[in-house]
C-alpha cells in the first residue's frame, strides 16, 4: 500500500515538474532579449556529467534541456520530466562543457598573405569540429556583420561571431578627433569590440610612430563611454607606464616584450649607441694592437709609455667586458636558451661594472697621457677616442642593458604582472604564435591533420615562411613562464590563438593547442578551460548570454567522453557539439571536415 501511495506521489510530481517546465519554456521564449522561433522538440542531454563552469565543480547525473538557442532547464536526471517529443542524447559516462571560445582570430586572414579565409565563413565547420562555438574576430568589414547575422539566423554553419572593425590605429588616424570619429562610427555599424594594432613595420602597412598620448588616451576614454570593449596591442611608442595608466587590455601576452620586457623598438637610441660604442671600441683595440705589433716587429722603434700601454691594456679589458656581457645576454635575454638564469645576469651585471671601473681608470690615464707633452699625436687621439667609446659603452650598459637585463628575471615578470593586476588589464594569450615562430613548436602544428582542411594557397604560402630564430630558440617557454607569473598575480587570460593571422594557426584546432600551452603555463586544466569560457564572456559583458551552462544561456556545448577537468586534452575530441542549439555529431563533424578537403 505505502509502495503505491509513494509511486502515486512519484507521479503526481513528475506531471506538475512537467507542467511548471512548459510554462517555463514559455515564460523563456517570451523574455528574450531577441526573439527566439521554438522548434516544437527539444533536446535533452541526459544523465550527463555537467561542467557548469560557474564554480569549479562537476554535477553527475544531470538532465539540460535545450529549446530554440537557449538551454531551458538544468536539474538531476532522475527529478526532471523530459516532454514528450524530446530529442535524447544519452550523456552516461560523459560529460557536458560549455562551448569553448576563441578570443583571438581573423576570419579573412591577417591582410599581408600570410592565410586567406574560405568565402562565406567557408572555415566555420573547422571551428566546431573542435569545439569552438564562439569567436572574437580582430579585424572585420561589413562582410563580417553579414556572416553574423547568418549565424544567429542559422543560414551559415560556424561559431558565434563577435566582430572589431578595421584597426585603429596611425597613420590612418592619428588625432583624437579622428579617432573618436572612427570609433563611433564602428559602434553605430554595429561591430562588437574595438582593436587598436599597432606594429612598427611601415613595410607591413600598419603603423609608423605610435599614437600620441593625447590620441591614445581618447581612443580608451571614447571606446568605454560608448559601451564597447577595446583590446589591442601594446602602444610600444608609450611604455608600459602610458598602458597601466589607460587600463588598455593587451591582445597578445608577447607585447610586454614590446614595451617592457625587451623594448628594443622603442629604444633605438639605446641600440644605435651600443652598437656605435662598441664598433669605436674595438676599432680603436684593433688599430692599438696592430701599431703594437708593428712597433715590436721594428726593433728600432721607440718604445711605448707606460701610460700608453697602460691605456690600451684598460681599453682591452672593457672591450673583453663587453663581449663577455654579450654573450650572456644572449643567452639569458627573452627567447635565450638560459633565459631564466639569474648566474648569467649576475654575471652580465658585474661585467659591466668592470667595464665602468676599467672606463674610470682608463680616462685618468688618459688625461696623464694628454698632459705628457713627449706622447705622440696619435696616442693621445687612440687614448681619447677609447675613453669616450669606453664612456658611452658603460652609460648604456649601466643605466639602460643592466635593468632590461632584470627586467625580464623571475622577480622581474612577476613585478610586471602585479601591476597589470592592479591596473585591472586581461591579456589574450596566443601562445601559439611564439611556437608557429619556429622551432620544435612549429613542428607539432605544421604536421597537425588539422592542415589538411585548409585551402591548398594557404598552406603553399605558409610554407614559404622561413623560421626565423636562432639555435636554442626559446621563446615559447619564455613566454609559458610569463603566462604563468600573470595567471599567478590574477591578472584575468582569455585564450586566443591570432588563428588565420599568422602561418600554421589553423581554426579550430589552435585553440585546443592553446589549452594545453595554457596548462603547461602552470594553470590547472580546470582554469584554462575557463580562460576559454568564463573569462572572455565577462570580458564582452556577455556573462549572461553564453561561457557557461546555465538555465536562459545561449547553447553552445560541448559533449566529450573524458574528464577535462583532470585534462584538457579530452576536448579536442568532442562526441558532439552543439552550437546556438543546433547539434552536431561526430560523424556529422567528420563528414563536413572530409567536404573541406575535398575543395579544389
Amino acid at each position: 500500500m505505502r509502495a503505491r501511495d509513494s509511486l502515486a506521489k512519484r507521479s503526481a510530481v513528475r506531471i506538475v515538474v512537467g507542467w511548471l517546465l512548459v510554462l517555463g519554456l514559455t515564460e523563456m521564449a517570451s523574455g528574450q532579449e531577441r526573439p527566439v522561433s521554438l522548434p516544437t522538440a527539444a533536446i535533452a542531454f541526459v544523465n550527463v556529467n555537467v561542467i557548469p563552469m560557474d564554480r569549479e565543480r562537476i554535477d553527475a547525473g544531470q538532465t539540460v534541456l535545450v529549446r530554440g538557442d537557449r538551454i531551458v532547464a538544468t536539474g538531476a536526471a532522475d527529478e526532471m520530466a523530459i516532454p514528450s517529443g524530446t530529442s535524447v542524447i544519452d550523456g552516461t559516462g560523459r560529460y557536458l562543457v560549455p562551448g569553448l571560445t576563441d578570443a583571438h582570430v581573423h576570419l579573412v586572414g591577417d591582410g599581408t598573405g600570410f592565410g586567406t579565409a574560405r568565402p562565406d565563413f567557408g572555415d566555420g565547420p573547422l571551428y566546431l569540429a573542435y569545439g569552438v562555438t564562439t569567436v572574437f574576430n580582430l579585424r572585420g568589414a561589413p562582410p563580417q556583420l553579414e556572416w553574423r547575422r547568418r549565424i544567429e539566423d542559422g543560414e551559415l554553419v560556424g561559431p558565434s561571431i563577435y566582430t572589431a572593425g578595421e584597426f585603429v590605429n596611425e597613420p590612418r588616424v592619428s588625432t583624437p578627433e579622428d579617432i573618436e570619429r572612427e570609433i563611433m562610427a564602428q559602434a553605430r555599424e554595429g561591430y562588437d569590440l574595438i582593436k587598436f594594432h599597432e606594429i612598427m613595420s611601415p613595410a607591413q602597412g600598419f603603423t609608423t610612430t605610435g599614437l600620441t598620448f593625447s590620441a591614445y588616451a581618447k581612443m580608451l576614454e571614447v571606446a568605454r563611454a560608448a559601451g564597447i570593449p577595446l583590446v589591442g596591442h601594446a602602444p610600444v611608442n608609450l611604455g608600459l607606464d602610458a598602458l597601466l595608466e589607460e587600463r588598455q587590455p593587451l591582445a597578445h601576452i608577447g607585447t610586454q616584450s614590446n614595451i617592457y620586457l625587451l623594448p628594443l623598438a622603442a629604444n633605438r637610441v639605446w641600440l644605435f649607441m651600443t652598437a656605435a660604442a662598441l664598433i669605436v671600441l674595438i676599432m680603436v683595440v684593433a688599430f692599438g694592437t696592430v701599431a703594437e705589433l708593428l712597433r715590436r716587429w721594428r726593433t728600432a722603434a721607440r718604445r711605448l709609455s707606460a701610460r700608453v700601454s697602460r691605456a690600451r691594456v684598460l681599453a682591452r679589458l672593457v672591450l673583453a667586458a663587453w663581449v663577455l656581457a654579450a654573450v650572456s645576454a644572449a643567452l639569458f635575454l627573452p627567447g635565450g636558451p638560459l633565459f631564466a638564469s639569474l648566474t648569467l645576469r649576475v654575471a652580465f651585471t658585474s661585467l659591466n661594472l668592470i667595464a665602468a671601473a676599467a672606463t674610470v681608470c682608463l680616462v685618468v690615464v688618459t688625461v696623464g697621457i694628454w698632459r705628457d707633452a713627449s706622447t705622440s699625436s696619435a696616442s693621445r687621439i687612440q687614448a681619447a677616442v677609447a675613453s669616450f667609446a669606453s664612456l658611452a659603452a658603460v652609460w648604456v650598459g649601466l643605466v639602460f642593458w643592466v635593468p632590461v637585463a632584470w627586467r625580464s628575471s623571475d622577480g622581474g615578470i612577476e613585478r610586471v604582472a602585479r601591476r597589470l593586476h592592479e591596473a585591472g588589464i586581461p591579456v589574450q594569450t596566443t601562445l601559439v604564435n611564439y611556437d608557429a615562430l619556429g622551432g620544435t613548436g612549429r613542428m607539432r602544428l605544421v604536421q597537425d591533420p588539422v592542415m589538411s582542411y585548409l585551402q591548398p594557397d594557404v598552406l603553399a604560402r605558409w610554407r614559404r615562411v622561413p623560421q626565423a630564430v636562432p639555435p636554442g630558440y626559446r621563446y615559447p617557454e619564455f613566454m609559458r613562464a610569463v603566462a604563468g607569473a600573470l595567471h599567478r598575480a590574477g591578472v584575468p587570460l582569455m585564450a586566443g590563438t591570432d588563428a588565420m593571422g599568422f602561418p600554421w594557426i589553423a581554426p579550430g584546432a589552435s585553440l585546443q593547442y592553446e589549452l594545453q600551452l595554457l596548462t603547461e603555463s602552470g594553470l590547472t586544466p580546470y582554469e584554462a578551460i575557463r580562460a576559454a569560457t568564463v573569462v572572455p564572456a565577462t570580458f564582452l559583458k556577455k556573462g549572461e548570454e553564453f561561457g557557461t551552462i546555465a538555465n536562459g544561456k545561449r547553447a553552445d556545448l560541448l559533449l566529450v567522453d573524458g574528464n577535462p577537468v583532470q585534462d584538457v586534452g579530452h576536448l579536442a575530441q568532442p562526441v558532439g557539439v552543439m552550437a546556438r542549439g543546433r547539434w552536431f555529431t561526430r560523424e556529422q563533424l567528420r563528414q563536413m571536415l572530409v567536404t573541406l578537403a575535398s575543395e579544389p
